[in-house]
């Protein structure tokens, strides 16, 4: 779940603001096929211990984030709707990925991406370090930063909050990049699991999977209060019964509409505590 953890974050922010983002998987594919690029015409620089993981992580963070950009151009400053704007994205920013990489798929080489990927520190995975610290710092700004106040009163009003100071754009345009930044981390965290990197399937479909989880969480789709402990439960439970049903070998059709279920019955809830 930690991949799709990190994204949720993201997403929680984007969602308080009134927005949504569908280009959450063509994120991770621009960011991944910028890391495979890198790793495979400069081996010798990311195989070195700590400065090759870094150079990746930069390169794979800085282009998602810069298309997160993008995003939040389209949404702040032209006023595209949101699910338009990302729409875009989600269509053109994997065939981009593709064309960067000639449709290849790279086998990944680099020690130091496998380790970030697959090793363990503490008995825990590297990962779920990398989670939690994302966890921990957004915790952080959202409880004791302007910015998340920006990010509540936007998504509540976004007129009155224009009108009561708050730079809008700049908070779209924050939020955007964030998820961008995000996508980028999620990349490579995949690519070392798999220890390829394949743009055609890299973070394919996955912005259901973390818009669902923040749905589930409790932050609402009309904007307002990021929940992300619900968040963070969201992404437990969803992922935890798709596990379930699989290991349970229950038909892949048949758990998608339990899954979809319990996404209902959570916003039904959600509904009537608003009430």
């Amino acid at each position: 779940m930690t991949a799709i953890a990190i994204l949720a974050v993201g997403m929680t922010l984007i969602v308080a603001t009134g927005g949504i983002d569908l280009s959450v998987g063509s994120l991770m594919a621009l960011g991944g096929a910028a890391a495979g690029v890198l790793m495979v015409e400069a081996p010798e620089l990311t195989s070195i211990p700590g400065i090759g993981l870094l150079l990746v992580l930069l390169v794979a963070i800085l282009v998602a984030g810069i298309f997160g950009f993008v995003n939040g151009l389209l949404v702040g400053w032209l006023g595209i709707q949101p699910i338009i704007a990302t729409l875009v994205l989600l269509i053109a920013g994997r065939g981009v990925a593709q064309l960067v990489t000639s449709g290849r798929l790279f086998t990944v080489e680099s020690a130091p991406v496998i380790a970030l990927g697959r090793g363990q520190f503490l008995g825990l995975s590297n990962q779920t370090w990398i989670m939690l610290a994302v966890i921990i710092v957004a915790a952080i700004i959202l409880r004791t930063t302007v910015f998340a106040r920006y990010v509540v009163a936007v998504g509540g009003n976004e007129k009155a909050a224009a009108g009561a100071g708050v730079p809008v754009r700049k908070v779209k345009f924050a939020v955007y990049t964030i998820m961008g930044c995000l996508a980028g981390l999620a990349a490579v965290l995949s690519i070392g699991i798999n220890g390829a990197v394949d743009t055609a399937n890299l973070g394919l479909g996955w912005e259901f999977a973390v818009i669902s989880a923040v749905v589930v969480g409790g932050t609402a789709l009309t904007g307002g209060r990021p929940k992300l402990a619900g968040t963070i439960g969201g992404v437990a439970l969803l992922q935890l019964l798709a596990f379930s049903l699989a290991s349970h070998n229950i038909p892949k059709e048949v758990a998608m509409l339990i899954q979809a279920a319990v996404i209902i019955a959570a916003v039904i809830v959600q509904l009537r505590k608003n009430r």
